[in-house]
């Protein structure tokens, strides 16, 4: 785990802002003990729970579990400031390996057009 860079500031400079950088953190490990992001990860499971994502059951015998990965994004504005940090809390349920779309994360999206459609044929079957 890095530790963050200690910072001494001049005792007489009021009225200033300084800017340190602030980094994503790439696993767990790296994001536990930073309140900021342990704040962005209860923001999200406050959420899931609020939502009723899931549900916690027995798993079935002769299976196995999807494991969870939480990611980590820094949200910034037009001009490049950082708005909030997010975290993530998302299934692994795909295999990778390293190398090969080993950082990507994907999010599969409806668009607005098919779920119109889906809706009408739903409609008009009854």
């Amino acid at each position: 785990m890095r530790d963050a860079p200690r910072v001494d500031l001049d005792e007489d400079v009021e009225g200033e802002v300084m800017l340190i950088k602030m980094e994503e953190p790439s696993c767990y490990l790296e994001a536990v003990g930073q309140q900021v992001w342990e704040d962005a990860m209860a923001k999200e499971i406050e959420s899931i729970e609020k939502n009723n994502i899931w549900t916690l059951t027995a798993l079935s015998a002769g299976h196995k579990p999807i494991g969870l990965k939480w990611v980590y994004k820094l949200k910034k504005n037009s001009d490049g400031y950082v708005i909030k940090p997010k975290a993530r809390l998302v299934a692994k349920g795909y295999v990778q390996r390293q190398g090969i779309n080993f950082e990507e994360v994907f999010a599969p999206m409806a668009r607005l057009d098919t779920v119109r459609v889906i809706l009408a044929v739903a409609a008009n079957r009854g």
